[in-house]
């Protein structure tokens, strides 16, 4: 993973985003939904860092589409990604994670990779809701969740007490973290990596995601060698009911394959779920900032 910004202590700036965080968890569902779709409203009118990345990365992914089609993934994207904040406060805060959870799908075959006594190494994406998932991991398996703290302290203690009150440990993206995961997947059990961040160049590989070179990490190889595990995939995605289900695929990765072609696989499974659901995948990750050449970013105008 990249190496994150150097933490510090905000107190007035975590202030105000706990209490946001307290307002969202008692917030009802449906004015959840509300704000989702104010947030796309206000991003497009003003044309928000968030707007104009999502209609970037989409004419660069999704370039067969119709405008009418694109404009459609933009709007559907953002109030998707506005909603997330409210979903994930109700998530830490309150204990009815359960409520949040619908179909499960492919569980069977991570329980019987557990029951051969191998570690199931899990990667995820910005699509769905993260949160959802880890709390589906955490509530039924041993589950260690590697993540990049974030730049005040105090929010650390947030978010790490929001996502640990079951089984989950949360581990830092650093050397300490790596080996932690290593060892817990030896002992047989469940972690997860975020694999569609951005990391450091001398920790990833320029592959190809939906025809365009992104950096992509190659920890999820090295882990794998290292454990022996096995490895899936996993969604949260919104469904009508306004929950969320589970989609957890198994991946046929050859550890021992060069780390280019292996890179590119795991782009190829993340494109092929994002492709299923476009509108919840959060387009406003800033995916190919980093290119191989040095050129200009592409976000920057």
């Amino acid at each position: 993973m990249a190496k994150g910004k150097a933490v510090i202590s905000s107190p007035t700036k975590v202030f105000f985003i706990r209490t946001m965080i307290r307002l969202f968890s008692i917030m009802p569902r449906f004015l959840g939904r509300w704000v989702g779709q104010l947030f796309a409203k206000i991003s497009r009118w003003n044309k928000s860092r968030a707007f104009t990345t999502s209609k970037t990365n989409i004419e660069i992914c999704l370039p067969d589409l119709t405008n009418q089609k694109k404009e459609a993934i933009v709007d559907q994207s953002l109030a998707h990604t506005g909603q997330l904040f409210s979903e994930a406060a109700k998530v830490w805060c309150n204990k009815n994670g359960e409520s949040w959870i619908d179909a499960i799908y492919g569980e069977e075959k991570v329980k019987a990779t557990l029951a051969q006594g191998k570690g199931v190494l899990i990667t995820g994406a910005h699509i769905g809701n993260w949160e959802v998932a880890l709390y589906y991991l955490g509530s039924r398996y041993k589950f260690h969740c590697m993540y990049r703290p974030p730049r005040q302290l105090e929010m650390d203690e947030v978010i790490c007490k929001g996502r640990c009150k079951n089984s989950t440990t949360m581990v830092a993206g650093n050397s300490r973290g790596v080996m932690h995961l290593i060892e817990s997947l030896k002992a047989g059990n469940v972690a997860a990596i975020l694999s569609d961040q951005e990391p450091g160049r001398r920790a990833g590989v320029f592959v190809p995601f939906f025809g365009k070179p992104a950096l992509t990490m190659t920890l999820v190889q090295k882990v794998q060698q290292k454990s022996n595990a096995e490895v899936y995939q996993i969604a949260a995605i919104r469904n009508e009911k306004g929950t969320f289900d589970i989609h957890l695929e198994p991946l046929d990765m050859n550890p021992e394959v060069e780390e280019l072609k292996y890179a590119e696989k795991v782009n190829q499974h993340l494109e092929n779920i994002i492709r299923r659901f476009p509108e919840q995948y959060q387009w406003s990750y800033k995916r190919f900032k980093t290119t191989e050449d040095g050129s200009k970013n592409i976000y920057r105008k």
